[in-house]
């Protein structure tokens, strides 16, 4: 089975890249995009005529779409409460009950879940309380910090088999984040089972970038690097208008990668 790795300063990058690729071939088993850093200067700008370019077929924002994964809004506005507290308790169960049909979205499974017990845990909560009990103490263990979409004490994660093992569309893309506490910062791997890279992935590198700022911040650590892993990676859709937002990108950038 093969497996293609793209390398990126940035995250703006690493989709330009990935999305030129999957321009050539279309599909794409095991694709994974390595990004150095979350956050790189003139991303900003970039993202605007990336969000330009969504309004134009009518897709969501890239605030949008990262919302989903974590609600950075809020943080903004209410700090670690607000997205351990008041979103789980209050907010995402109006979510939940405006389309009970639907899956709900990754952050309320990260910071709401019942257990096989039928009790209510934020697995969100758990893991930063077990990772700050650790990089304070005298010896720090840097790769138990798991959050799947299945039930498991350090997992985080997205899919879940009673919900959702009849659905064969519609469930969770993403399945599974692994954080990792090396030379003082903390890492972030996220592994997604079906990845739309012309409509989602930048609102979800977005999203995920968010996440990682929030742990290391309420764990003491600065942001490391971001890899993704497409299972199965894939753009749909028309393409020149795609193209067109390529390259204006990459104009913007000198005629460069944008990064």
């Amino acid at each position: 089975m093969t497996v293609e790795v793209i390398h990126a300063a940035g995250r703006v990058e690493a989709w330009v890249k990935a999305a030129r690729r999957l321009l050539e071939s279309q599909r794409l088993l095991n694709l994974v995009l390595d990004i150095a850093s979350t956050y790189v200067p003139g991303t900003e700008a970039l993202e605007r005529r990336i969000d330009s370019y969504m309004a134009s077929q009518g897709k969501e924002s890239l605030h949008s779409v990262a919302e989903t994964i974590f609600p950075c809004s809020l943080y903004w506005r209410e700090g670690s409460r607000g997205v351990l507290e008041l979103y789980p308790k209050n907010i995402y169960p109006v979510l939940r009950r405006r389309e009970p049909r639907r899956w709900g979205n990754y952050a309320g499974r990260l910071l709401r879940r019942e257990t096989s017990a039928g009790d209510t845990i934020n697995p969100l909560d758990q893991m930063l309380r077990k990772m700050r009990s650790e990089v304070t103490g005298s010896r720090t263990k840097r790769a138990c910090y798991e959050m799947g979409i299945c039930p498991a004490e350090y997992e985080l994660p997205l899919y879940s088999a009673a919900r959702d093992r009849r659905q064969r569309m519609g469930f969770p893309c993403l399945s599974h984040l692994s954080f990792k506490v090396w030379g003082n910062a903390v890492h972030l791997t996220a592994l997604y089972r079906s990845h739309d890279y012309g409509v989602k992935v930048p609102g979800n590198l977005l999203g995920l970038s968010r996440l990682l700022l929030f742990v290391a911040n309420e764990t003491g650590q600065r942001p490391g690097g971001l890899v993704v892993h497409s299972s199965y990676a894939y753009i749909d859709g028309p393409k020149t208008p795609l193209r067109g937002a390529l390259d204006e990108i990459e104009r913007l950038q000198g005629g460069e990668s944008p990064s």
